[in-house]
C-alpha cells in the first residue's frame, strides 16, 4: 500500500531528538518495515530522513517566533505544505494519509480529499485546548474550528490514550477512533551493554545504586519529587537525569537546598542511542509524575524502561497504571501515589533490596519487546484502517479505492 506520513507541526522536525520527532520517524520506519511504499511530508530537521522512503518532502523550518507571529507562522506553513508538497502527494497517489495532529493543521484534510484516499489522524493531545491553556493562544476560535474539522473528517482517529480519545469524542461525538499507545524501538533495545560497561561509557559511578529518569525537564514530569525522595531514602541511591528543559536550573537549586546535589547527575540532552545505554546502567527507572488533573499522556519513556529490563517505579496515574498492572503472572513494576516523595523513596528502597525485582523486570522486558514495539503499534493502526475501508451497509457508495485498500492491507 502507498502511505503518505504527514506532519505540519513546526515543533516536530524529522529527524530530531524530541520524543515527538522520534515517534514520527519510528512510525514511518515501521510502515516501511511492514512492506509499504512510504512518502514522508513534514518539517526538515538536521540530518538524514528515514532510510527506504519512496519519496520525501521535508520543507525548511520558517524560523522561530513567539506570540501571535508564531501562530501565523503555523497557519502559513500549513498552506505551504498544501501548495508546495500537495502536487507531489497527488502524484504519489497514496491510498492512506497517516497524519499527526497539528495546530491549525488542515493540510491532511485537504490532501486526502484531493487524492480521494483514507486518512488516519494520530492525536497525542488536543492542541487547541492545550495551547490555549499553556501558550496563551490568540486565534482560539480559528484553532478550535479547524480542530473539529480535522477530527470530524478523519476516517480513523488514532488516540494515544483512553483519555485523549474521550477528549476527541467530547469535541466530535461521531469520531471513529481507536487507542494506540506510544511504543519503543525493539531493535534498539534488543541488545544492551552490561551495566558496568554502560556506566563506564557515561562516566557514572561504578558501584552506587542508580535511579534513572529519562525525559524533558518540565514541571509535570515530577523530577522535583524524585529529588525530594533522595533526601528521604534510606539507601545511598543516586539520581541520573537524561534530558534537558526549562526547569533544569530549578532542579539543581532544589538539590543544593536539600543537600543531595552530590547524588544528582544531570546528563543533559542525549541522543536516543545513549538513552538505551543510560537505562542499561540503571538499577531502577523512575516515572514520578505529580498529581495532575486530566493526565492523558502515553509516556514513551515507560515502554523504553520496560524494554530495557530495568525495574520501574512510577506514579499510579493514567495509562501508567494500565501498563504496569502487568499480566496474569503479576505486575510489571511498582506504583506509588503521585506527588508523594516519601512513598517514592520507600518504593525505590524496596526495589533495590528485592532480588525478585530483576526477575520481574526481565519478564516485563520479554513482554515489551513483543507487545510494545512500533511495528505492533502500526499493525494496530493498519487493522483499524482496513476496517474503515470496508463498505458499510448504511453507506454502499464507498469508493472503489477503499475496497482496493482492503486488498492491499491483506497482502
Amino acid at each position: 500500500m502507498r502511505v503518505t506520513v504527514l506532519c505540519t507541526d513546526l515543533g516536530v522536525r524529522v529527524p530530531g531528538d524530541k520524543g515527538a520527532s522520534m515517534h514520527l520517524a519510528a512510525v514511518t520506519e515501521s510502515f516501511i518495515r511492514l512492506g509499504h511504499e512510504v512518502q514522508l511530508v513534514g518539517v526538515a530537521g538536521h540530518g538524514t530522513a528515514p532510510v527506504g522512503l519512496a519519496d520525501c518532502r521535508l520543507l525548511p523550518h520558517p524560523g522561530r517566533t513567539e506570540g501571535i507571529a508564531r501562530e501565523r507562522n503555523k497557519l502559513a506553513f500549513v498552506r505551504r505544505v498544501v501548495d508546495e508538497a500537495g502536487p507531489h502527494v497527488q502524484r504519489f497517489a497514496p491510498e492512506l494519509i497517516y497524519e499527526r495532529l497539528a495546530l491549525f493543521g488542515t493540510a491532511g484534510t485537504h490532501l486526502a480529499r484531493a487524492v480521494g484516499c483514507l486518512r488516519a489522524l494520530e492525536v497525542n493531545a488536543l492542541l487547541a485546548e492545550e495551547e490555549a491553556r499553556w501558550r496563551g493562544l490568540h486565534h482560539v476560535e480559528l484553532a478550535d474550528r479547524r480542530e473539529r474539522v480535522i477530527l470530524g473528517s478523519a476516517d480513523v482517529v488514532v488516540a494515544v490514550s483512553d483519555e485523549v480519545l474521550d477528549g476527541c469524542r467530547r469535541r466530535v461525538p461521531a469520531v471513529a477512533g481507536i487507542v494506540v499507545p506510544n511504543g519503543m524501538d525493539a531493535a534498539r533495545f534488543a541488545e544492551l551493554p552490561v551495566r558496568s560497561e554502560a556506566r563506564r561509557r557515561l562516566g557514572l559511578p561504578p558501584d552506587r545504586p542508580l535511579a534513572v529518569f529519562v525525559g524533558t525537564l518540565r514541571p509535570w514530569h515530577g523530577v522535583d519529587v524524585a529529588i525530594d525522595a533522595l533526601a528521604r531514602s534510606s539507601t545511598a541511591v543516586e539520581l541520573v537525569v537524561v534530558g534537558d528543559g526549562p526547569v533544569a536550573g530549578e532542579l539543581l537549586d532544589q538539590a543544593r537546598r536539600a543537600g543531595v546535589e552530590h547524588r544528582v547527575h544531570l546528563l543533559g540532552h542525549r541522543g536516543h542511542a545513549e538513552v538505551a545505554v543510560a537505562l542499561a546502567a540503571a538499577d531502577v527507572a523512575l516515572a514520578p509524575y505529580p498529581a495532575l488533573d486530566g493526565f492523558a499522556f502515553s509516556p514513551l519513556k515507560l515502554f523504553e524502561y520496560l524494554a530495557a529490563g530495568v525495574p520501574v517505579v512510577a506514579s499510579r496515574i493514567g495509562q501508567v497504571t494500565a501498563v504496569l498492572e502487568g499480566d496474569a503472572e503479576g505486575p510489571f513494576g511498582t506504583m506509588v501515589e503521585p506527588g508523594d516523595p516519601a512513598a517514592l523513596a520507600a518504593a525505590v528502597d524496596r526495589v533495590l533490596a528485592d532480588p525478585a525485582a530483576r526477575a520481574t523486570a526481565a519478564r516485563a522486558r520479554a513482554h515489551a519487546l513483543v507487545a510494545h514495539s512500533w511495528d505492533q503499534r502500526v499493525g494496530a493502526v493498519l487493522a483499524a484502517v482496513e476496517r474503515a475501508a470496508r463498505p458499510r451497509p448504511e453507506d454502499p457508495t464507498r469508493t472503489d479505492q477503499r475496497g482496493a485498500i482492503v486488498d492491499a492491507l491483506a497482502c
